[in-house]
Formats: structure tokens, C-alpha cells, sequence
């Protein structure tokens, strides 16, 4: 269902912006597609950004960061390149992470306990 919601709210978007936003999303999809891992879990070509925050990690998906900077960039009337193409590469982003990934939506979760564990002995020594 949310996957469905993403990919009908891209309609309106293009409808305005016009075909080069699609072409962007076209673009942004491909590129996330070559440089990301295959499924969940799997380390691509760009690293995930994870913060450790004490029992928990904060997963900064690459569709988060770019729907972010899609936002931001829209109130305060920012493009790089033409609107259309920049917008759309940005939802092509967004569009790749939401259908290709099925933890999309776990932002927030706990850590392993080995791993917290091992990072309290080495700061111990």
C-alpha cells in the first residue's frame, strides 16, 4: 500500500514538472540501482550511513536524505540543474529505495547485543 502511495504521488509531480522529471527519475533510479546492494542488508558500492546511538542505530536511508533534500530544496526554490531533472532524480532516489528494499521503513533499531558488547570491551582496554 505505501508503495503504491510513493509511486502515485510522483504523478503530480511530473505532470507539473514535465517529462524531464521523469527522465530524472529514470536517471536517479539507474544510479541508485548501480550503486547500491542487491537486497536488505547487503553492502553496495556506497556505504550506508548508520549512527550508533547507544543500544540503537539510526539508519540514514538514501530515500530519507533525498526526500529531505527534496523538500528543503523545493520550499527554498533551490535547483542545480534544471527543476524538472533535479527534482526528478531526487524522486528517482526516493522511488528506488521504497520499491526495491523491504526494511525501507526501519529507521530506528536496536543494536546487537554482541556488537554493543564488544565496543564496551574495547573501551575498556
Amino acid at each position: 500500500m505505501r508503495k503504491r502511495v510513493v509511486l502515485l504521488s510522483l504523478l503530480p509531480a511530473g505532470f507539473s514538472l514535465g517529462y524531464l522529471f521523469y527522465l530524472g527519475c529514470a536517471a536517479g533510479f539507474a544510479v541508485c540501482k548501480f550503486c547500491s546492494g542487491a537486497e536488505s542488508g547487503i553492502q553496495g558500492r556506497v556505504r550506508s550511513i548508520v549512527i550508533p546511538l547507544s543500544n540503537y542505530e539510526i539508519h540514514l536511508h538514501h530515500w530519507l536524505l533525498s526526500l529531505i533534500a527534496g523538500v528543503t530544496s523545493a520550499v527554498q526554490g533551490f535547483f542545480l540543474i534544471a527543476p524538472g531533472l533535479f527534482y526528478g532524480v531526487l524522486g528517482g532516489l526516493v522511488l528506488h529505495g521504497v520499491l526495491c528494499y523491504n526494511d525501507w521503513h526501519r529507521i530506528v533499531k536496536r543494536r546487537r547485543l554482541d556488537i554493543v558488547l564488544e565496543q564496551a570491551d574495547s573501551m575498556a582496554a
